[in-house]
């Protein structure tokens, strides 16, 4: 395991990711960072300012009000959030097929976003919601925002009349996977399978202490692939990683993206 950020590194790094068959990308918040959006569980991170139990499918059965709130002012910062460097070279790592798959625990819709095509959602979105009721499924920033008047002091009134279906008047909830819900399980089993199918996988931005998703580099490791850790924070998979980064993501895939395109490049000129 190497944590530092040298040359030799990223030029390691660049050269066994170009040779992978089957590299995987797991992102967690700290990928979408430099796009804005604060992460969970670092000292400025999320829940230090709105706890964890907000995000619980007790608190959006027993207290509404609150979790639409929360949600509502979510809805509002993604609006004008665009990706950031980092989505966007795993977007054209995936296009030059040096990405199988991102598999993410974001709900912003970013990765989509700056071009992936296979991104496995495992907890879910904040693009859509559904009614509980008929299971109609709508556009949450044409149901939520456009109705709010894209005012985000509307969602200081504690008013969630507006996340209610317009066919039956069931309630809206998020399209996203609550705390105390289990994961999807087409997309769990997706994620199983192409991580155990790698052989270089890659966590961005994750602390690997939410599971059952925390699993899958694990998995991957024990079935031969090389682990590659670019966090900020110390994770429970670093010993098990052959490289752990702890630097800004963007910055990183950055360097490392640039060194990959020149490797790629000269296989071209020699073939």
């Amino acid at each position: 395991m190497d944590n530092t950020l040298s040359e030799t590194v990223i030029e390691e790094i660049a050269e066994e990711w170009c040779g992978a068959k089957s590299p995987v990308v797991f992102t967690g918040a700290g990928v979408s960072t430099d796009s804005g959006i604060p992460d969970y569980r670092s000292p400025q991170g999320e829940w230090k300012k709105h706890p964890q139990i907000i995000s619980t499918i007790e608190t959006f059965m027993n207290q509404p009000e609150l979790f639409y709130s929360y949600y509502q002012n979510q809805l509002f910062r993604l609006v004008n959030t665009q990706p950031n460097p980092g989505h966007r070279f795993l977007a054209e790592l995936e296009e030059r097929n040096l990405v199988k798959a991102v598999i993410t625990q974001n709900i912003d819709n970013l990765h989509q976003a700056a071009g992936s095509k296979n991104v496995i959602e495992l907890h879910g979105t904040l693009r859509t919601v559904s009614c509980m009721g008929c299971r109609r499924r709508y556009p949450s920033q044409k149901m939520l925002l456009e109705a709010a008047g894209q005012r985000p002091d509307a969602t200081e009134t504690g008013d969630y009349s507006r996340w209610v279906c317009p066919k039956c008047k069931g309630r809206l909830r998020p399209d996203i996977v609550l705390f105390g819900e289990g994961l999807p399980q087409e997309e769990f089993e997706k994620a199983v399978s192409y991580s155990t199918a790698s052989d270089f996988f890659v966590v961005i931005g994750s602390s690997l202490t939410v599971g059952p998703a925390n699993l899958l580099p694990a998995w991957a490791v024990e079935k031969g692939a090389r682990l590659l850790i670019i966090n900020n924070e110390p994770t429970p998979l670093d010993p098990k990683a052959c490289w752990v980064i702890r630097h800004n993501s963007s910055e990183t895939m950055e360097m490392i993206y640039n060194k990959m395109c020149v490797k790629l490049q000269k296989r071209y000129n020699q073939s």
